[in-house]
């Protein structure tokens, strides 16, 4: 029966991500990365946090994919740069690849948070609002101070 069942329902294909902490001393992003992944966007105080600040980089057959940088308060985690770009490549071997990477950086951003004590997460996102306010995240439009997205964790 479980074999009958599996052709009726045919379950993506799981992604094998490659999910990392980075440093400025590790691996990190190189320039074709960044503009893949910040095609509008590239101000030299983005190329800087991109660089140097802490980040967690997915990866796909070694294909950026999906990064965030952050930096951590006593109470908040930050993170002003947060990109998931899938190439047409790996969009049409994966169903999911967009939702499992989008997944895997939002868990390891909430768990790093409640690791350093941190009960919010605010993020500014590029893109894929609908996607993060699924997940619980909330937009917050301010007149001088921009927009953002945040999260209370519990």
């Amino acid at each position: 029966m479980g074999t009958a069942l599996r052709d009726v329902w045919q379950m993506p294909l799981p992604v094998a991500l490659d999910l990392r902490v980075e440093g400025p001393d590790v691996r990190g992003l190189n320039d074709a990365d960044i503009r893949w992944l910040f095609p509008e966007r590239l101000t030299g105080e983005r190329l800087n946090r991109l660089r140097n600040w802490r980040r967690l980089v997915v990866r796909i057959n070694d294909r950026t994919v999906g990064v965030a940088t952050y930096t951590q308060t006593p109470t908040e985690t930050h993170v002003p740069d947060f990109a998931v770009v899938i190439p047409p490549s790996i969009d049409a071997q994966y169903d999911s690849a967009a939702v499992q990477v989008l997944d895997a950086l939002l868990g390891a951003i909430e768990v790093a948070s409640l690791a350093g004590g941190c009960h919010r997460v605010v993020l500014i996102p590029q893109g894929r609002v609908t996607e993060l306010e699924r997940r619980g995240y909330k937009c917050i439009h301010e007149r001088c101070g921009g927009s953002w997205m945040e999260k209370v964790l519990l």
